[in-house]
């Protein structure tokens, strides 16, 4: 019988290509709203390539959706849809701009530019929502059949935020869903607790990702920008038959 692995992660805003890669090496992936909003994190931000006209120094641009309600969990965070900056653009207008004017001339963005723009209509209130919505597209685009399950909906966790121990929280909801494995970001190597995980008879592996080196929209490449990213550039295919390259892509 093999056994069950679980992993987690917050529902980031167009998150990267190493979330949906931690997610497809796992039976069960655990979405944490249930979390402290952190302000500065990838919760309403994340980053598209752009042209430096530059290939030494290569940029890259970063996508905000303003929100309230951000000193509680993330699942309680709201979209702010109208503020006094955003008076010549609404902030989902200035995200579609933004896609559009650096992505307009991949290979792929005819297929996918679409369903983003119904994406970012404005209508979702919770940043949960419209998060879910993105990852649920990328997941389909590609080819990921993952069983994806909310934290909230696990029912571990006050309604409200209330400071706890990280490890003991994965650990009762690997328990709770009878993981034989929790697959870990590497970055949590600094800070994962074994003990709460020894006392439920659970292992703990460490996702080692090596970043897929593909063309990108603009010469050069730079990494862990939003799997939108590769996914106007590349197609949709399993993340596993996109290349890993030594070189640098020109």
């Amino acid at each position: 019988m093999s056994k069950i692995i679980v992993s987690a992660h917050q529902p980031n805003f167009m998150p990267y290509l190493g979330f949906f890669d931690k997610m497809q090496k796992s039976d069960i992936f655990v979405i944490r709203d249930e979390v402290l909003f952190v302000k500065k994190e990838f919760h309403n931000r994340n980053r598209i390539r752009i042209n430096s006209n530059n290939p030494i120094n290569l940029q890259s641009k970063w996508l905000n959706v303003p929100v309230e309600n951000s000193n509680d969990y993330i699942m309680n965070v709201t979209i702010k849809k109208y503020s006094r900056k955003e008076r010549d653009m609404l902030w989902n207008k200035k995200i579609l701009h933004d896609i559009k004017a650096n992505y307009q001339k991949t290979p792929y963005f005819k297929n996918f530019f679409p369903e983003i723009e119904n994406i970012f209509d404005n209508s979702d209130d919770s940043l949960t929502s419209l998060n879910m919505k993105i990852i649920k597209f990328l997941v389909k685009a590609f080819n990921i059949n993952t069983r994806i399950i909310m934290a909230s909906d696990l029912e571990l966790k006050p309604k409200n935020y209330i400071k706890s121990d990280a490890s003991e929280d994965l650990a009762k909801i690997c328990n709770l869903l009878k993981a034989d494995i929790y697959l870990s970001g590497a970055g949590a190597k600094a800070y994962l607790k074994k003990k709460p995980f020894e006392k439920q008879g659970i292992d703990i592996e460490f996702q080692n990702y090596q970043h897929p080196v593909y063309p990108q929209a603009f010469p050069g490449f730079l990494p862990y920008m939003s799997a939108i990213d590769a996914l106007f550039c590349y197609g949709s295919i399993p993340l596993s038959q996109i290349p890993i390259k030594t070189e640098q892509v020109k």
